[in-house]
Protein backbone atom coordinates (compact mmCIF):
# COMPACT_ATOMS: atom_id res chain seq x y z
CA UNK A 1 0.00 0.00 0.00
CA UNK A 2 1.74 2.82 -1.26
CA UNK A 3 0.58 6.74 0.51
CA UNK A 4 -0.89 9.18 -1.50
CA UNK A 5 -0.01 12.17 -0.10
CA UNK A 6 1.66 15.69 -0.38
CA UNK A 7 5.58 15.14 0.99
CA UNK A 8 5.22 18.31 3.08
CA UNK A 9 2.06 16.37 4.93
CA UNK A 10 4.35 13.13 5.38
CA UNK A 11 6.95 14.54 6.56
CA UNK A 12 5.85 17.18 8.91
CA UNK A 13 3.28 13.68 10.38
CA UNK A 14 6.98 11.68 10.47
CA UNK A 15 9.20 14.74 12.20
CA UNK A 16 5.55 14.40 14.94
CA UNK A 17 5.58 10.81 14.89
CA UNK A 18 9.19 10.11 15.94
CA UNK A 19 9.32 13.47 18.17
CA UNK A 20 5.86 11.62 19.99
CA UNK A 21 7.51 8.18 20.52
CA UNK A 22 9.60 10.22 23.47
CA UNK A 23 6.24 11.48 24.91
CA UNK A 24 3.82 8.38 24.44
CA UNK A 25 3.76 7.44 27.71
CA UNK A 26 2.28 10.77 28.83
CA UNK A 27 0.01 11.41 25.77
CA UNK A 28 -1.34 7.55 26.42
CA UNK A 29 -3.22 9.56 29.41
CA UNK A 30 -5.72 10.95 27.16
CA UNK A 31 -6.93 7.34 26.35
CA UNK A 32 -10.66 6.28 26.97
CA UNK A 33 -11.90 9.29 25.21
CA UNK A 34 -12.39 7.87 22.06
CA UNK A 35 -14.53 4.55 23.43
CA UNK A 36 -17.95 5.12 22.54
CA UNK A 37 -21.27 3.23 21.59
CA UNK A 38 -22.75 4.35 17.73
CA UNK A 39 -26.64 4.31 17.71
CA UNK A 40 -27.89 1.34 15.57
CA UNK A 41 -31.62 2.82 15.62
CA UNK A 42 -33.24 2.54 11.78
CA UNK A 43 -30.59 0.62 10.74
CA UNK A 44 -30.85 -3.23 8.94
CA UNK A 45 -31.41 -5.34 11.65
CA UNK A 46 -30.96 -3.90 15.21
CA UNK A 47 -31.69 -1.27 17.12
CA UNK A 48 -29.95 0.22 20.21
CA UNK A 49 -25.53 0.81 20.60
CA UNK A 50 -22.94 -1.40 19.13
CA UNK A 51 -19.24 -0.51 21.51
CA UNK A 52 -16.62 1.12 19.23
CA UNK A 53 -13.21 2.50 20.18
CA UNK A 54 -11.82 5.44 18.23
CA UNK A 55 -8.17 5.96 17.49
CA UNK A 56 -6.27 9.11 16.21
CA UNK A 57 -2.48 9.68 15.52
CA UNK A 58 -0.93 10.64 18.79
CA UNK A 59 -0.02 14.64 16.67
CA UNK A 60 -3.31 15.30 15.72
CA UNK A 61 -5.29 13.21 18.92
CA UNK A 62 -8.91 15.12 17.76
CA UNK A 63 -8.66 13.34 14.37
CA UNK A 64 -9.94 9.80 13.97
CA UNK A 65 -8.14 7.76 11.35
CA UNK A 66 -9.60 4.39 12.66
CA UNK A 67 -12.68 3.36 14.44
CA UNK A 68 -13.21 -0.10 15.49
CA UNK A 69 -17.07 -2.02 16.07
CA UNK A 70 -17.86 -4.75 18.34
CA UNK A 71 -19.67 -5.76 16.01
CA UNK A 72 -16.99 -6.40 13.27
CA UNK A 73 -17.05 -3.20 11.20
CA UNK A 74 -14.14 -0.35 10.53
CA UNK A 75 -13.18 2.55 9.41
CA UNK A 76 -9.99 3.48 8.33
CA UNK A 77 -9.12 6.87 7.02
CA UNK A 78 -12.77 7.37 5.86
CA UNK A 79 -13.43 4.09 4.12
CA UNK A 80 -15.75 1.47 5.45
CA UNK A 81 -14.41 -2.25 6.25
CA UNK A 82 -15.30 -5.82 7.92
CA UNK A 83 -11.74 -6.55 10.01
CA UNK A 84 -10.52 -9.30 11.91
CA UNK A 85 -7.86 -8.94 14.04
CA UNK A 86 -5.26 -11.32 15.46
CA UNK A 87 -2.06 -10.99 17.43
CA UNK A 88 0.15 -8.81 14.95
CA UNK A 89 -2.15 -8.12 12.60
CA UNK A 90 -5.62 -5.89 11.63
CA UNK A 91 -7.06 -7.45 8.91
CA UNK A 92 -9.36 -5.34 6.64
CA UNK A 93 -11.74 -6.45 3.81
CA UNK A 94 -13.45 -3.67 1.89
CA UNK A 95 -16.84 -4.10 0.03
CA UNK A 96 -15.09 -4.43 -3.52
CA UNK A 97 -12.68 -7.10 -2.52
CA UNK A 98 -9.65 -4.69 -1.76
CA UNK A 99 -7.69 -5.94 1.29
CA UNK A 100 -5.52 -4.02 3.68
CA UNK A 101 -3.13 -6.27 6.44
CA UNK A 102 -1.70 -3.50 9.21
CA UNK A 103 0.90 -4.83 11.61
CA UNK A 104 -0.03 -3.43 14.99
CA UNK A 105 1.02 -3.44 18.50
CA UNK A 106 -0.73 -2.27 21.80
CA UNK A 107 1.25 -0.27 24.14
CA UNK A 108 -0.15 0.75 27.70
CA UNK A 109 -3.25 2.26 26.37
CA UNK A 110 -2.51 3.31 23.27
CA UNK A 111 -1.27 1.22 19.67
CA UNK A 112 1.63 1.68 17.54
CA UNK A 113 -0.13 1.17 13.94
CA UNK A 114 2.47 0.16 10.53
CA UNK A 115 1.54 1.70 7.35
CA UNK A 116 3.10 0.77 4.36
CA UNK A 117 5.21 2.89 1.83
CA UNK A 118 6.55 1.48 -1.31
CA UNK A 119 9.77 2.33 -2.64
CA UNK A 120 11.61 1.71 -6.08
CA UNK A 121 15.18 0.98 -6.82
CA UNK A 122 16.81 4.53 -8.06
CA UNK A 123 20.47 3.96 -7.49
CA UNK A 124 23.46 2.48 -5.76
CA UNK A 125 25.63 -1.00 -6.31
CA UNK A 126 22.15 -3.22 -6.35
CA UNK A 127 18.63 -3.40 -6.45
CA UNK A 128 18.61 -6.28 -4.83
CA UNK A 129 20.06 -5.38 -1.35
CA UNK A 130 19.26 -2.39 1.08
CA UNK A 131 21.93 -0.33 -0.12
CA UNK A 132 21.23 2.72 -2.34
CA UNK A 133 18.97 5.24 -2.49
CA UNK A 134 14.77 4.18 -2.42
CA UNK A 135 12.45 6.68 -3.69
CA UNK A 136 8.65 6.58 -3.29
CA UNK A 137 5.50 8.29 -2.21
CA UNK A 138 3.78 11.32 -4.22
CA UNK A 139 6.08 12.51 -6.90
CA UNK A 140 8.77 10.35 -5.08
CA UNK A 141 9.50 12.84 -3.08
CA UNK A 142 10.21 10.88 -0.14
CA UNK A 143 13.39 8.42 0.03
CA UNK A 144 15.57 6.43 1.93
CA UNK A 145 19.79 6.25 1.20
CA UNK A 146 20.91 3.60 3.21
CA UNK A 147 24.99 3.39 2.55
CA UNK A 148 27.10 -0.07 3.18
CA UNK A 149 28.74 1.99 6.25
CA UNK A 150 25.70 1.80 8.24
CA UNK A 151 24.29 5.48 7.84
CA UNK A 152 21.46 6.28 5.87
CA UNK A 153 19.81 9.69 5.11
CA UNK A 154 15.86 9.79 5.53
CA UNK A 155 13.85 12.58 2.95
CA UNK A 156 17.40 13.93 2.59
CA UNK A 157 16.71 15.68 5.97
CA UNK A 158 16.96 13.26 8.59
CA UNK A 159 20.52 11.67 9.24
CA UNK A 160 21.65 8.52 11.07
CA UNK A 161 22.91 5.05 11.62
CA UNK A 162 21.17 2.00 11.14
CA UNK A 163 21.05 -1.75 11.17
CA UNK A 164 19.34 -4.62 9.91
CA UNK A 165 18.00 -7.74 10.82
CA UNK A 166 17.37 -9.71 7.50
CA UNK A 167 15.83 -12.78 10.12
CA UNK A 168 13.25 -10.51 11.16
CA UNK A 169 12.73 -8.39 8.54
CA UNK A 170 13.47 -4.91 10.60
CA UNK A 171 15.30 -2.23 10.15
CA UNK A 172 16.78 -0.18 13.48
CA UNK A 173 16.69 3.58 12.65
CA UNK A 174 19.42 5.13 14.94
CA UNK A 175 18.92 9.35 14.48
CA UNK A 176 21.88 11.40 15.23
CA UNK A 177 19.79 14.28 16.74
CA UNK A 178 17.20 13.97 19.21
CA UNK A 179 14.69 11.73 17.63
CA UNK A 180 14.35 8.78 19.27
CA UNK A 181 15.18 5.02 18.12
CA UNK A 182 12.80 3.00 15.93
CA UNK A 183 12.24 -0.11 14.20
CA UNK A 184 10.59 -0.15 10.53
CA UNK A 185 9.66 -3.80 8.94
CA UNK A 186 11.06 -4.25 5.56
CA UNK A 187 10.33 -5.89 2.36
CA UNK A 188 12.64 -6.21 -0.78
CA UNK A 189 11.20 -7.93 -4.10
CA UNK A 190 12.15 -6.70 -7.97
CA UNK A 191 13.91 -3.41 -7.23
CA UNK A 192 10.92 -2.02 -4.84
CA UNK A 193 11.53 -1.58 -1.19
CA UNK A 194 8.13 -2.06 1.41
CA UNK A 195 8.56 -0.19 4.35
CA UNK A 196 6.14 -0.28 7.31
CA UNK A 197 6.20 2.97 9.18
CA UNK A 198 5.15 3.08 13.22
CA UNK A 199 2.90 5.66 13.81
CA UNK A 200 1.93 6.11 17.41
CA UNK A 201 -2.24 6.47 18.07
CA UNK A 202 -4.24 7.51 21.15
CA UNK A 203 -8.14 7.32 21.73
CA UNK A 204 -9.61 10.26 19.88
CA UNK A 205 -10.05 13.15 22.11
CA UNK A 206 -13.68 14.52 21.63
CA UNK A 207 -13.95 18.35 21.10
CA UNK A 208 -16.87 20.43 23.16
CA UNK A 209 -19.00 20.27 20.02
CA UNK A 210 -19.12 16.64 19.50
Amino acid sequence: MSHKEKSCVEMSRKKAGILAVAVLAVAFLLGGCGVGKESEAGKEGGAGTVASESWAYVHEDTTEILRLYEDGRAIYKGNAYSFEKSDDFLNLHGEKGEELKLRYAVKNDGMLLYEATTYHYVSGPSSEGLVGLWKGGEEDRLSYEFTDKGTYLEDGVFPGHYTLDEGAGTIKLMYNDHFEDIYLYYTLSDGELTIEYPWPLVHTVQTAAE
